[in-house]
């Protein structure tokens, strides 16, 4: 076993991502979670947009796009009988896909799929995840973090020594634990039984989901799993008067009360996969980090399931910290690189955990007159998040809107005012070396796209570029419509913007304009020529 240099506790989203982002970009990882198997059942299932486009440059996108669906539309049952279908619905409207996004909708993917997904990645770097593996306790001091680690086939306790050490283990994490970090936040008395259960044939159609009852007395919902030759399904029963623990303690306590509820004894049932009593926790540290030590994911910050921000979130934490770690682990960048992980991610879980308790407290709010269930089950708009953005961040910067950091710290979900350095970095379809501008993005390394109409921009940009540390940052130089053909230049991309959807989406009136990608696909900067990359990078890695 190759010896690693960082350390990742937890295997979930969160901690795959992160282990892939690491392995990707050459930094010797080890991940372990303290389960004895993978995680069976859906649980978060929903990939946001913005999700979607890390996966691009992630290279796993694929992979998720042969096996995820969009969500199915609702059918809601008349009571009691339960057969006949009172109203149908859908919680996310389809949004067309449009050359500067082209993921715009969220998609359904179980999350024991996903975590398979991510893991056969991960396995093709040689990274493989320790099962039944987790961490005692460790300290740390100004280089090195020292960790106990007990495995459940050994009475033995391992102690190792890493550069780093990750906490994406999840909400009762050791490693805040041990940080001593304060765990802040409410505990909702909103229970409700969750989890993933057979229905055997005939069953029930599979093309959408399945509701009885109401919101203001008794509710359950079924909802089957993507795959057409999967026959389990994920359910979520609440409502007043019951007894959680018991339901959640067999198929067959389940399976009682659904039948009190739907009234559809016709509908038989197999194995229950698993089944919990879920009680929304809302918290979250307001230190993502201490030392050489860091938190990502639940470990660092739960809330309501509603609004399908959970899971993503907890990849762009991944997303975001990675390339960071990676440039001060090759001694590329200095120390404090890291303390822009929390600068830039805590307002947006903040702002993250404000609105997923909103839509928690309008989903379960008493409905008003003429109001329907639906109505409060409404997703979409920001919560497709790509409107994130770090336009306060001290390591982006921008010389076409030098305001741009001040006047957006009112939202950091929406971004207005047009497209900033620290904005979403948006696609758009081009002719050369590839096809579209997401074909040049990297979770290991930034680009640098010069619009420029002659070459000579690009070539002092690419100049510069290599006086960088080998693979820091590719260029590409980008002619606008009407420029000259044929240009050639020393960039390592040379592309043509011929639809002017690459300026459009970028909002290039005048030229140059540079704008600096960086590996999580946020944009770093927006400058005028190679000084401005070079004052970009320069406070990056200095």
């Amino acid at each position: 076993m190759i010896p690693a240099n960082v350390l990742i506790a937890g295997a979930g989203p969160a901690g795959l991502a992160m282990a892939l982002c690491l392995a990707q970009n050459g930094v010797p990882v080890r991940i372990i979670d303290k389960l004895p198997t993978p995680r069976r059942g859906q649980k978060g299932p929903g990939i946001q947009p913005r999700t979607l486009e890390l996966y691009k440059s992630l290279g796993v996108l694929d992979d998720i796009l042969k096996r995820a669906r969009f969500p199915q539309s609702v059918s809601h049952y008349k009571l009691p009988g339960g057969k006949e279908v009172e109203r149908e619905y859908v919680m996310v409207q389809w949004t067309d896909p449009t050359p500067d996004r082209p993921y715009p909708n969220l998609l359904m993917f179980g999350q024991d799929r996903h975590e398979e997904v991510l893991r056969t990645h991960l396995e093709r770097h040689g990274v493989k995840v320790e099962m039944g593996t987790k961490v005692l306790d460790f300290t740390q001091d100004e280089s090195k973090v020292h960790v106990r680690i007990a495995k459940d086939d050994s009475a033995d306790v391992e102690e190792a020594t890493y550069d780093f050490l990750i906490g994406a283990d999840g909400g009762h994490s050791t490693v805040r634990k041990v940080l001593g970090l304060e765990f802040a936040g409410e505990s909702r008395e909103a229970e409700r039984v969750v989890g993933d259960i057979v229905v055997k044939a005939p069953g029930l159609a599979h093309d959408r989901s399945h509701v009885w009852g109401d919101i203001k007395s008794k509710i359950v919902m079924l909802r089957p799993c993507e795959a057409p030759d999967d026959d389990k399904v994920t359910l979520l029963l609440m409502g007043g008067g019951l007894d959680y623990e018991k339901i959640a303690s067999s198929a067959d306590e389940f399976v009682k009360v659904f039948y009190e509820i739907s009234g559809r004894t016709d509908i038989q049932f197999g194995e229950a996969v698993w089944l919990s009593v879920f009680k929304p926790n809302i918290r979250m540290v307001q230190q993502f980090g201490v030392g050489r030590v860091f938190l990502a994911g639940d470990a660092a910050h739960t809330h309501s399931p509603t609004g399908g921000q959970g899971m993503n979130s907890s990849v762009q934490d991944s997303a975001n910290l990675a390339w960071k770690l990676a440039l001060v682990h090759k001694g590329l960048a200095p120390h404090s690189l890291l303390e822009t992980y929390i600068a830039e991610r805590l307002p947006v879980i903040t702002e993250m955990l404000s609105r997923t308790t909103s839509l928690l407290n309008r989903t379960h709010r008493t409905l008003r007159p003429g109001e329907k269930l639906e109505d409060g089950l409404q997703r979409g708009g920001a919560l497709n998040m790509l409107g994130i953005h770090y336009r306060w961040s001290p390591i982006v910067k921008d010389e076409r809107r030098a305001d741009a950091a001040e006047d957006e710290r009112s939202s950091a979900y929406v971004g207005a005012n047009g497209v900033c350095a620290g904005d979403r970095a948006p696609d758009a379809p081009v002719d050369g070396n590839v096809t579209r501008l997401f074909d040049t993005f990297r979770v290991t390394r930034h680009v640098a796209f010069v619009f420029s109409t002659d070459s000579t921009p690009a070539d002092e940009v690419t100049s510069f570029v290599a006086t960088l540390p080998d693979g820091l940052c590719e260029v590409a130089a980008v002619s606008p419509p009407g420029a000259a053909s044929g240009t050639q230049t020393k960039a390592a991309y040379t592309l043509r913007d011929s639809e002017g959807e690459a300026c459009k989406a970028y909002e290039v009136t005048s030229y140059p304009i540079i704008v600096v990608v960086r590996p999580d696909g946020v944009i770093g900067a927006i400058v005028k020529s190679a000084e401005g990359v070079q004052q970009y990078f320069e406070n990056l890695l200095c």
